[in-house]
């Protein structure tokens, strides 16, 4: 009998630390949960322009629990989903549609990310850029609420099995609404902002398939005394050569990955055709059409039956050719840009053949002064780390 009490109270004793090392678990969890939250809460507070906050239970109650069958997408911050949000009276919020970005990295950075995208986004107002609704916080998740695009993303369109774009009209304005959002964030907003990560799947349509610039999840502002930042970031296939060798992001860099979606959207074909891997990359196959004098043949199949404006298209190819110029100092800058789009100027000069690409750029006298001593950070496609101001 002794020696089964002895036994009980071992036992006893097992479960009352077992049971003590879970609440102190938990409570040490909901300690960290509400101190993250205060020092979000107030990161946030200090941003111009501050978002409002959303009530996580709406969230999660409008997602069903982040349900898989609500999921629109996900990448390396995180997913997104879609929802339709309740009014909210106490702020005058109606009813809408919207996408909720849940950063989910398991490390400290994806509070970092969320402060690098929501520090940028949040001051932004223009018609060619998805809008930030709000944001949120929930066990050490944040969140970004925007508004939704009813027709998701242009690459969705241009490369997937939704409907294509058969009308050339939409086509040439979907180019005209992205040059004049990355216009706005190039000339007209300051300090400067450089997307860094321009390409047709960052390109959302809303409902009447106007364009809007999203995903600023690795833009970095520019100083006004400074014009590049350093950091690798972006897409392979839209990253412009001197940009790779230099980890050095400019508005040129940004005009380059332009011309590509440009390009994308006349040819209906990839950066980066995985099934013709021959090809090499869509501006190579470009210029040999250009360099035969027979840039229409380029032109995407289903336009090609349902027909488009000879003159436009060639204007917008010849576009899309002089942005992605190898030799940054010859690419067009998006005032002229605009113009072209516009027509208010005539199409750039291309040369008949794809220029060579100089190294160092025109212009670059000294290499030294666009390398840092300090190791430079080096982005993967969709990494979040800010970058260093040079």
């Amino acid at each position: 009998m002794a020696g089964d009490t002895a036994r009980r109270s071992r036992i006893c004793g097992f479960h009352g630390c077992c049971a003590a090392a879970v609440g102190f678990y938990y409570n040490s969890r909901y300690r960290r949960w509400k101190k993250d939250l205060e020092q979000l809460a107030k990161s946030m507070q200090r941003l111009p322009g501050m978002p409002c906050r959303i009530d996580f239970s709406d969230i999660k109650k409008a997602t069903k629990n982040f349900d898989g069958t609500m999921k629109l997408g996900s990448g390396t911050f995180g997913s997104v989903y879609r929802c339709r949000l309740p009014a909210a009276l106490e702020t005058g919020r109606p009813e809408m549609e919207v996408a909720v970005k849940k950063f989910t990295r398991n490390d400290d950075r994806r509070f970092d990310d969320f402060l690098d995208e929501v520090s940028v986004i949040n001051r932004l107002r223009h018609k060619n850029i998805v809008p930030l609704i709000g944001w949120s916080y929930h066990d050490g998740e944040p969140l970004l609420i925007f508004e939704l695009m009813p027709n998701g993303s242009l690459d969705q369109h241009l490369f997937h099995l939704r409907t294509p774009i058969l009308l050339w009209d939409t086509r040439y304005a979907i180019v005209r609404d992205i040059a004049t959002g990355l216009h706005y964030v190039h000339h007209e907003y300051e300090p400067t902002v450089l997307h860094r990560d321009i390409k047709a799947r960052n390109i959302m349509l809303d409902s009447t398939f106007g364009a809007r610039l999203g995903d600023f999840g690795i833009a970095c502002t520019v100083p006004l005394d400074r014009n590049s930042v350093t950091g690798l970031a972006g897409t392979h296939g839209y990253i412009a050569p001197e940009y790779a060798c230099s980890y050095r992001a400019t508005r040129e860099t940004d005009i380059y990955a332009f011309g590509v979606v440009v390009l994308e959207i006349v040819t209906g074909r990839r950066a980066l055709d995985r099934d013709v891997p021959s090809e090499g990359h869509i501006t190579d196959w470009i210029w040999r059409f250009h360099w035969e004098e027979k840039l229409l043949d380029a032109m995407d199949p289903v336009l090609a039956m349902a027909g488009f404006d000879d003159d436009d298209a060639k204007r917008l190819m010849l576009l899309g050719l002089a942005c992605t110029n190898p030799n940054p100092s010859n690419r067009p800058s998006m005032v002229e840009v605009v113009q072209v789009i516009t027509k208010l100027k005539l199409p750039p000069a291309v040369p008949p053949k794809k220029p060579t690409f100089v190294w160092p750029p025109q212009g670059w006298s000294s290499l030294s002064s666009y390398f840092s001593t300090e190791t430079s950070t080096i982005y993967a496609s969709g990494s979040s780390t800010k970058a260093r101001q040079v």
